[in-house]
């Protein structure tokens, strides 16, 4: 195989990756959606979710699986609507259980 066929199904291994693990932290989420700090908790997940990405070398700038993530943690932060904050995350972990695929 050459280097750049290598190059090319690292790249997409890695993204595949990079789905996989916020599928991960989108389904911990989840787990805790019918309780109080299920908001609080979102940022700290999030982090966490970032922090994996860097441990494995998956790249996390401009990268969907990471934008996806953004948006959500911006309606959070933005929007007083519990409704539409549920939403925000529930069409994240829809996003992430499609694209890990």
């Amino acid at each position: 195989m050459d280097n750049n066929r290598k190059k090319e199904l690292t790249i997409q291994r890695k993204y595949h990756e990079g789905w996989n693990l916020s599928k991960k932290y989108t389904d911990i989420l989840i787990v805790h959606e019918g309780e109080d700090e299920y908001f609080s908790i979102a940022l700290n997940i999030y982090h966490q979710f970032i922090s994996e990405l860097k441990l494995k070398k998956i790249p996390h700038q401009n990268k969907n699986y990471v934008q996806v993530w953004d948006t959500m943690i911006h309606t959070l932060m933005n929007n007083p609507k519990v409704d539409i904050c549920r939403a925000a995350i529930k069409l994240l972990h829809q996003t992430s259980v499609q694209r890990s695929k």
